[in-house]
């Protein structure tokens, strides 16, 4: 007697299934993709912070986007959250595609954080042992962590995404803090830190 064959209807469910669970799949990692994603706005903004015990604090560095011709822009005050580095819509959408693609392990949440101040970091004592990236968007925040071991090469990468001049030097002396190498860095370039 010959195997019966599968029947069309069969071989129908299966496929849909199968679809059915790729669509799911697929799904899954456009949400938990969705603020890295997201446009930037007035709203986005990147942190840095990385504080290992020592000597004195290191104050986050945060990247705020504005819109061109804004006086901001090119510009580094020290706010309550940190040195403050105001970048181009355009910048920030690069920053947040390189780290989008950094493969940090992103964790991410629909609850839109603030950045703590710096001053409750500074009373808080933390001697960290990871650095802290945190990206906030109009979808949520995505926080992810950077070993000691990898600032230097892992944030490197990301100078490609600024063309401000003080935003790159800013972010440069920010890595030098940590013993990265920066060739040609002009130590007092700006006055006003």
């Amino acid at each position: 007697m010959k195997p019966e064959r599968p029947t069309f209807s069969i071989l129908a469910f299966a496929f849909l299934v199968a679809i059915g669970v790729c669509t799911a799949e697929s799904n899954h990692g456009q949400a938990r993709a969705s603020v890295l994603n997201s446009p930037v706005d007035e709203k986005t903004a990147v942190r840095f912070f990385y504080d290992p015990a020592g000597n004195y604090f290191h104050y986050p560095l945060v990247f705020r986007a504005v819109e061109e011709g804004n006086p901001l822009l090119n510009t580094a005050p020290m706010r309550e959250d940190g040195r403050t580095v105001y970048i181009s819509q355009s910048e920030m959408v690069e920053l947040v595609q390189l780290l989008a693609r950094s493969g940090f392990g992103w964790r991410e949440s629909e609850t839109v954080e603030a950045f703590s101040p710096s001053k409750k970091l500074l009373l808080a004592g933390i001697g960290l042992e990871t650095m802290d990236v945190r990206l906030i968007a109009s979808k949520g925040t995505a926080k992810a962590e950077v070993s000691p071991k990898d600032i230097c090469t892992t944030l490197k990468p990301l100078d490609s995404a600024l063309r401000a001049p003080r935003a790159l030097w800013e972010f440069q002396g920010f890595r030098i803090n940590y013993g990265c190498k920066v060739p040609e860095f002009k130590y007092g370039a700006y006055d006003d830190r």
